[in-house]
C-alpha cells in the first residue's frame, strides 16, 4: 500500500507538541482551513459512523468543521459502495475518498480504501483522513493552534447518540387507551335490530331497538421486547383495561405478542411497523361466547428518551376472531333473543417509555478520539492514491 511516509507523522507530532502549550485561540476564524464533511454509506449505519469520526479526527487536530458548505474551503467526501471486485479483492466495501477545493470545485486528491466492517476502521481512520488533508491544507501556525479538548467536546455535544435504538432487551411501559367497537350483528333479532316479546321475530307482541356499542376506558401495559436483529423485534405484553358495556370496574387481563420491523432512517426517532396477536385471560360474566384470540397490527414511533431508553406512541388495530355474543341484557321483558351477536374489533392508543439494556453495537457517536503523537500506520494493502495539481 502506497504511504505518504514521514510528513503527516512529523506534521502530527508538530500539531500536538504545540497543542498542549499553547494558549487557545478561535479556529473558526482561521482562514483557508475550514472544512465541511459530508458522505454517503451503502447503510445509514455505515453513514453515521465515518460522519462522525471524521468530523472527530478533524476536531482532534485542530482542522474547524464547518455545518455550512458555503463557510468551508475545502470539501471533504467519502463515498462508499459495494466491492464491484470481489473476485480480486474480498473486502466487501470500497470507500472513495475524496478533498475539493471548494471555491473552484476541483478535486484536489483521490483515493479509494477498501473495507469490510467498521469495527477494522477504528484504526485506520485517522490515517484516511491525513492521507486527505496533510498534504493541501496548510498545518497550524504556533499563533493559530487550538486546544485539542475543547473542540472535541463541542463536535461531541452537537453528535446524536443513537444507542437508544439499538439495544438487545427492552422492558417497556405504557398508558392504553382502548377504544373497543361491538358492531350489532342482526342475528336472531326482529327487523335485525331489536330484542323482542312474543311468538316469533317476524311477529314480535313487542320490541326493542338496539345499537352498536362503543366502550372506551383507560388501561395500561407492560411488557419486554428482544431486538432479534437490526430489522426484526419480537415483544410480548400483558395488558390491563377497565370495563365491559354494563361495568366500568370489571378488569379485562390479556396476553399479547408483537413482531415488530423497526425501520431507522432518521437518527432522532423510529417507526415500527408490527402485527400483532393478542389472547384474553379474563372473560366478563355478561358474554355468553367470546372469542379465542384477536390478531391486527399497529404502528409505534419512538423517540430518544436519554442513553437508555425511548418514549414512544403507539397505534394499533385489533380483531377479534370468533364469536361475540352477550346475554340479553332486557331479558326480563324482551326474552328473545337469549343472545345478542356482535362483531368485535378495537383501535388501542398507548403512550410509555420502553428501558434498553445491554448495546447491540459501540457508541460510535459518544467515544472521544485518542490523542496521540503517533500517527497510526495502516496495514491494509488496498489503498490506492492518486493527487492531482490543481
Amino acid at each position: 500500500m502506497k504511504k505518504l511516509l514521514l510528513l503527516p507523522l512529523l506534521l502530527i507530532i508538530t500539531i500536538n507538541s504545540f497543542a498542549q502549550e499553547t494558549p487557545v485561540q478561535n479556529a473558526e476564524n482561521l482562514p483557508n482551513r475550514r472544512i465541511f464533511i459530508e458522505g454517503r454509506g451503502v447503510n445509514s449505519r455505515q453513514q453515521e459512523y465515518f460522519y462522525i469520526n471524521f468530523r472527530k479526527e478533524a476536531a482532534s487536530t485542530g482542522y474547524p468543521v464547518v455545518n455550512n458548505k458555503n463557510e468551508a474551503a475545502y470539501v471533504f467526501r467519502f463515498n462508499i459502495t459495494n466491492n464491484p471486485n470481489r473476485d480480486i479483492d474480498p473486502n466487501l466495501y470500497v470507500m472513495k475518498i475524496s478533498l475539493l477545493n471548494n471555491i473552484s470545485n476541483i478535486e484536489i486528491i483521490s483515493f479509494d480504501f477498501f473495507f469490510s466492517t467498521l469495527e477494522e476502521m477504528d484504526q485506520h481512520n485517522r490515517f484516511i483522513f491525513f492521507n486527505a488533508v496533510s498534504g493541501v491544507i496548510p498545518p497550524l501556525a504556533e499563533k493559530d493552534l487550538v486546544v485539542v479538548q475543547e473542540i472535541i467536546e463541542e463536535v461531541i455535544i452537537q453528535e446524536i447518540d443513537t444507542s437508544w435504538r439499538d439495544k438487545w432487551i427492552y422492558l417497556r411501559t405504557g398508558f392504553d387507551y382502548p377504544i373497543t367497537f361491538y358492531a350489532l350483528l342482526p342475528t336472531g333479532l326482529t327487523a335485525e335490530a331489536g330484542v323482542y316479546i312474543g311468538p316469533s321475530a317476524i311477529e314480535p307482541e313487542d320490541f326493542q331497538i338496539l345499537d352498536h356499542k362503543i366502550l372506551a376506558m383507560p388501561g395500561i401495559s407492560i411488557g419486554v421486547e428482544a431486538q432479534l436483529l437490526n430489522f426484526l423485534s419480537l415483544g410480548v405484553n400483558l395488558q390491563l383495561s377497565l370495563g365491559d358495556t354494563r361495568d366500568n370496574y370489571f378488569v379485562n387481563v390479556a396476553l399479547g405478542a408483537e413482531l415488530k420491523f423497526p425501520l431507522k432512517f432518521f437518527k432522532n426517532f423510529m417507526i415500527e411497523p408490527y402485527g400483532s396477536f393478542v389472547l384474553p385471560i379474563t372473560v366478563s360474566e355478561i358474554f355468553s361466547k367470546f372469542p379465542k384470540f384477536a390478531l391486527g397490527g399497529g404502528v409505534q414511533i419512538s423517540t430518544r428518551g436519554g442513553s437508555l431508553g425511548a418514549f414512544f406512541l403507539d397505534v394499533k388495530y385489533l380483531h377479534s376472531i370468533g364469536e361475540t355474543a352477550m346475554y340479553n341484557p332486557f331479558g326480563d321483558v324482551f326474552p328473545e333473543p337469549p343472545e345478542i351477536h356482535y362483531n368485535r374489533f378495537a383501535l388501542i392508543f398507548s403512550i410509555g417509555y420502553k428501558f434498553g439494556f445491554l448495546d447491540k453495537k459501540p457508541k460510535a457517536s459518544v467515544q472521544k478520539p485518542v490523542q496521540t503523537t503517533e500517527f497510526p500506520e495502516s496495514d491494509s494493502e488496498s489503498s490506492h492514491i492518486h493527487i492531482f495539481d490543481f
